[in-house]
């Protein structure tokens, strides 16, 4: 069973989230073998449209974006860093670091949607939740340009 955790975000301001995976007896686990996938969507109940896709690994990430109804589909600053510390200055056994550019987070509508983050193991194909729950943007009025 997954974590349940509310993330609330500001529109377009980064967004730093840390988690450490660990066993039964809080040691981390080593993700050097997996890869993540996090997604924000309005709704899991008929509504597919992606708000936010984040993915990674060890050794890279990548980063997208579809803003349902806006048509913007596009690479942005941000990804799944796993096995990395809080600060992204070094590693951390069981660490997983999200970030989601301002960009990414400007895309986002205001209002409560719904989110999860995904570990796939690389050899089997394993998949496992790790955390889920609603995402919550607040909404911007300063936007730069």
């Amino acid at each position: 069973m997954s974590a349940r955790y509310d993330i609330t975000s500001n529109q377009g301001e980064t967004l730093h989230l840390h988690i450490l995976y660990t066993d039964s007896d809080d040691n981390g686990i080593d993700l050097t073998s997996y890869d993540a996938e996090m997604k924000v969507k309005r709704t899991f109940l008929g509504d597919s449209s992606t708000l936010l896709h984040l993915t990674g690994s060890t050794s890279g990430f990548t980063s997208g974006i579809t803003a349902g109804g806006t048509g913007y589909t596009g690479g942005i600053t941000g990804g799944i860093f796993l096995n990395r510390n809080m600060g992204n200055s070094g590693s951390q056994t069981g660490g997983i670091l999200l970030i989601a550019g301002s960009t990414a987070t400007g895309w986002i509508p205001d209002g409560s949607h719904h989110y999860d983050m995904e570990l796939k193991y690389k050899f089997t194909g394993e998949t496992t939740r790790v955390i889920s729950g609603r995402f919550q943007s607040d909404g911007e009025v300063t936007r730069w340009k």
